[in-house]
């Protein structure tokens, strides 16, 4: 199986007096859409078969980038949010097929750490738009090998 942790791309910040803002509504900037863009374009040689999304705005609108790629629709997690548990996005997956993942630091990087060296504070920091592509025979800490680093 494979399993392509992203993270969002670039994200809009409110102006600093707006009390009202949600961290769960910022949307993607004109220089996120490009390197999720640019992300997805040399992501186009995989099979990707599912698409998994964190509920916050900035990445459904990146795996909603990816999903028009790739002609599939997208499927909200909610254990994909920045404090997620990496061990129950493992367990809301298939074990199967080729898995995209669109999330946040620091959840991106604590999966990567789980998935290649069992721990998931020894991960990767993933600047924003980046892509880790695992390779592994059974979903389960210490398995995943990074086959390619995408960076926008």
């Amino acid at each position: 199986m494979k399993l392509i942790i992203m993270r969002h791309g670039q994200a809009s910040w409110p102006a600093s007096s707006d009390k009202a803002f949600s961290d769960k509504e910022r949307s993607l900037t004109g220089q996120g859409i490009r390197e999720v863009s640019d992300t997805v374009a040399l992501l186009a040689g995989q099979r990707v078969n599912y698409i998994f999304s964190s509920p916050y705005l900035r990445a459904q609108q990146t795996a909603r980038i990816a999903a028009e790629r790739f002609g599939l629709r997208v499927a909200t997690l909610d254990e994909l949010e920045p404090a997620g548990n990496p061990a129950k996005v493992l367990d809301a997956l298939a074990d199967s097929g080729v898995v995209l993942l669109v999330s946040h630091m620091p959840l991106v990087g604590y999966l990567a750490g789980l998935l290649c060296d069992g721990t998931p504070g020894a991960g990767p920091s993933f600047q924003t738009g980046m892509a880790l592509v695992l390779e592994m025979d059974m979903l389960a800490p210490g398995t995943g090998r990074v086959i390619e680093r995408i960076i926008p």
